[in-house]
């Protein structure tokens, strides 16, 4: 049984060329959202990423791709680290020791949608790709997602977003409102993260 090693930091081309590959084992179009730190080394926020975290609209766009990255000799994890169990992932998949990439449909946690206001603000890639039309999320959905994740690792992320770009809180606070409509707890995982943030001097700014 495969239990998550450490991860293999990779820089967005290898990432561009992984996708790439992918792209040409799809059977159909399908469109992806990159919601993490892949999406900030494209934005070119992060020098590089420990793992592609994918954002699908339903299950036939995630099995289609899951079927595709296994053909390219990705395979299914069976244990992980209690920081991936709570992501709620559908799948996790990994290459070797060089990459994991996690599947994920409609919603992340069961507290972060793929919400029309998201899939408007999303910035679509300039990959050479036929089959897969590849979106990064906006900086500011970066950040709300990474506000809500348990992932200690993600105030580090945070910091580089709050430090290399201009973060409206008053839309972040918007989409959170949005989203509170259906999922609970958002508030309070938000301005605990943003307490920690306080702590170390950054400016934030809670929600009510």
């Amino acid at each position: 049984m495969m239990e998550k090693s450490p991860y293999t930091l990779q820089k967005w081309n290898y990432i561009k060329n992984e996708i790439e590959q992918i792209d040409k084992r799809l059977k159909k179009t399908i469109d992806i959202y990159l919601i993490g730190g892949c999406a900030m080394s494209y934005y070119g926020i992060k020098d590089a990423t420990k793992d592609i975290d994918v954002l699908f609209k339903n299950k036939y766009d995630c099995a289609d791709f899951f079927n595709a990255v296994t053909e390219l000799g990705y395979e299914t994890a069976e244990q992980y680290f209690p920081p991936l169990i709570q992501m709620e992932a559908t799948f996790f998949v990994y290459k070797g020791d060089e990459l994991w990439i996690d599947l994920f449909v409609k919603n992340v946690m069961n507290k972060f949608e793929l919400s029309p206001s998201i899939q408007k603000r999303a910035v679509k890639t300039n990959l050479s790709t036929k089959k897969l039309n590849v979106y990064c999320l906006d900086p500011h959905d970066i950040f709300l997602f990474k506000s809500i994740t348990p992932r200690e690792r993600d105030e580090n992320d945070l910091i580089l977003l709050l430090t290399n770009t201009s973060i409206d809180f008053s839309l972040i606070h918007e989409e959170i409102r949005i989203q509170s409509k259906k999922f609970k707890g958002l508030k309070e995982a938000f301005n605990t993260k943003m307490k920690k943030l306080e702590e170390k001097g950054y400016h934030v700014e809670y929600i009510e």
